[in-house]
């Protein structure tokens, strides 16, 4: 499956989905083409260090149809099948979308909590904080032309409980959290990509009921309405978890090795994580 990926600064996810192709975890994916959308993005040097292509697409001051139009000769040229965004920050149109078998994104929240305009790197995570939820994490959906609304196709729910107690000041507390869950999108993704890959992930219509306000002889009245929704499903079974489990350790190895100089003890705390 030839995967083109969308990014427009670190590149971070980026580069976990390279890294576990690298490391023979994930199979049956070529990273195809990396595009960026800002000219000084740090992510041009990441593909140049894992050796993936990357291509700047102007999009500052150009038009969405300009930029898409530009996007799609690269990724047509490159025969991508499935589009993964990563960190990328532009609304993509349905005319674009529909290009491609599938396009999908991953967010730091527990969608659709913290999702939607506005909702983007740390505003995510302050939006976390401020509830004061016990559990976020990442969430992988499917891009439609809503703002994280796609239907949702896998998510890891990370303990965050801890964090508010901690003897430190809310801006460490927020890139702890930060922290947290990022360690966690660069082991979903890649799984993600692989179901994807291996022919596992089921959209379905369906009509489900759904609360609405109408009014009716002056007065509001609550009723149950039907709503057709997409849904999406990965069919996998204890084995293929299992085996991807035992893939992804190497992975999971590597990447402790290059976290190891943050706090790990407040990330992963052993406690918590083991």
């Amino acid at each position: 499956m030839k995967l083109g990926i969308l990014a427009s600064w670190r590149g971070t996810n980026f580069r976990a989905i390279v890294q576990h192709i690298q490391l023979d975890v994930l199979r049956g994916v070529e990273p195809a083409v990396l595009i960026y959308s800002d000219e000084n993005a740090p992510v041009k040097n990441v593909a140049g260090e894992l050796g993936v292509e990357a291509v700047f697409v102007k999009h500052r001051g150009v038009s969405r149809s300009e930029r898409e139009e530009a996007m799609w000769q690269v990724l047509n040229q490159h025969g991508v099948e499935v589009v993964a965004l990563a960190g990328y920050d532009y609304i993509l149109s349905g005319a674009f979308i529909s290009k491609f078998r599938l396009v999908l994104n991953i967010h730091p929240s527990l969608l659709p909590f913290a999702g939607g305009k506005g909702m983007y790197g740390m505003r995510v995570h302050m939006e976390v904080y401020k509830s004061g939820v016990k559990v976020t994490g990442p969430t992988v959906h499917v891009v439609d032309e809503s703002i994280d609304g796609g239907p949702i196709v896998d998510q890891w729910p990370v303990y965050i409980g801890d964090i508010y107690n901690m003897p430190l000041g809310r801006e460490e507390k927020l890139e702890i959290l930060a922290d947290r869950v990022l360690m966690f999108e660069h082991r979903l993704y890649p799984r993600v990509i692989q179901a994807v890959a291996d022919g596992l992930l089921e959209l379905r219509r369906e009509l489900v009921k759904v609360p609405k306000v109408v009014e009716e002889g002056g007065r509001l009245k609550l009723v149950e309405v039907e709503e057709e929704v997409t849904t999406a499903a990965l069919r996998v079974d204890g084995a293929w978890s299992r085996a991807w489990a035992d893939r992804q350790r190497v992975y999971i190895e590597h990447q402790l090795r290059e976290w190891s100089h943050k706090p790990l003890h407040l990330i992963l705390p052993p406690w918590l994580f083991g």
